[in-house]
């Protein structure tokens, strides 16, 4: 503080630099204790919510955003359920004759797998894909895929009911055999169909197309196989991760779910078998065979009907390749497949047996 004898020497002027000066220091060192606190801030934040938090919080804001858009579709599906039921007698009538129910005792809907009975020749065939004898059409069949959608107040959409595969402590456990239903998001992600190269050959650009061909390509099987068994098993897993109406209309009658299929548990690979009554009857006693060799046979016995050498791709308009026409109308019908006599001889009690 100045004393008074101070201040009387000074002139007016000088004692107004000196109260600037004073104030001048005093605002520099609320800025530079203001500028140490940001800085401290800054440093803690940098600390604690750096570049790795910020990740974090974006990959799970991107988690949220997928669990509510699964959630919408769960909706979605139910409300269509709900509004089915309230459909009069003439729409459900339409929609018997395009969702395929059925009315199927479960007591008669298939015989005893395990019976020593002559076996039904669902279509055996030689090594060539050629048949052995011939085939009774897949109509005939009292295990035709179709769906128990009606109930005494209306219908339930039949896309909308998918298999159970939970089927519970199997001691040792039973290897996954379709891993990548572990990953609806990134099936969901997929497109509805897949390109023919990428099941063939593998992609990086189609996660369930690669999964697939990775699958596929360790078993000792022709292209055509490969490639047919590679089609139904990609739009069959494509339904079942992501259940909607558009998925379900990709997959041929005789690979959609039966009755049994819904409403007990199995392995998941049992839904792939092409033929219907053969998955009923492995679903009843699936857990009585080493299911591991039952899937590595049905593997390689299950052919497709298609002349060796015959080519199963075609160029389109683009010079594209895509799958040719006539052998797309041959694995996307039940008749179009075959057993090799392998399978029929090691598990007789699997197939389907006639009366």
């Amino acid at each position: 503080m100045e004393s008074p004898r101070t201040n009387d020497t000074l002139s007016a002027s000088e004692r107004k630099r000196m109260r600037d000066r004073k104030a001048q220091k005093v605002a520099r060192e609320k800025r530079d204790v203001r500028i140490k606190a940001l800085e401290d801030r800054v440093t803690y934040c940098e600390r604690h919510h750096g570049a790795a938090w910020v990740q974090h919080m974006m990959a799970a804001m991107e988690t949220l955003q997928r669990e509510n858009q699964m959630l919408r579709e769960r909706q979605e599906r139910l409300c269509a359920i709900f509004s089915s039921w309230e459909q009069d007698e003439t729409t459900l009538q339409a929609m018997r004759g395009d969702m395929m129910p059925i009315r199927i005792d479960p007591s008669n809907a298939s015989a005893d797998p395990l019976s020593t009975a002559p076996p039904l020749n669902i279509g055996v065939i030689n090594r060539d894909g050629m048949p052995l004898q011939e085939s009774r059409p897949s109509h005939s069949n009292p295990a035709s895929p179709l769906f128990p959608s009606e109930t005494a107040s209306g219908s339930i959409p039949a896309w909308s009911l998918t298999p159970i595969n939970e089927y519970g402590h199997i001691s040792p456990p039973l290897p996954a055999t379709c891993p990548w239903l572990a990953h609806p998001d990134q099936i969901a992600a997929c497109p509805s169909l897949p390109s023919p190269l990428d099941l063939l050959h593998g992609t990086r650009r189609n996660f369930l197309a690669d999964k697939i061909s990775q699958a596929i390509r360790v078993r000792a099987i022709r292209d055509p196989e490969r490639l047919a068994s590679g089609w139904l098993i990609y739009v069959f897993s494509k339904w079942r991760a992501t259940p909607t109406m558009a998925a379900f209309s990709h997959i041929p009658p005789f690979l959609r779910p039966v009755l049994l299929q819904i409403q007990r548990g199995h392995p998941a690979a049992i839904d792939l078998f092409v033929f219907p009554q053969i998955r009923i009857n492995l679903i009843k006693n699936w857990d009585k065979y080493d299911f591991t060799e039952v899937f590595d046979y049905m593997s390689c016995c299950q052919k497709v009907r298609w002349p060796w050498g015959e080519d199963i791709l075609e160029r389109d308009g683009q010079d594209n390749l895509r799958i040719r026409r006539e052998f797309f109308d041959v694995f996307t019908r039940e008749s179009g497949w075959g057993l090799t006599p392998e399978f029929v001889e090691k598990y007789p009690g699997s197939l389907p047996r006639i009366g």
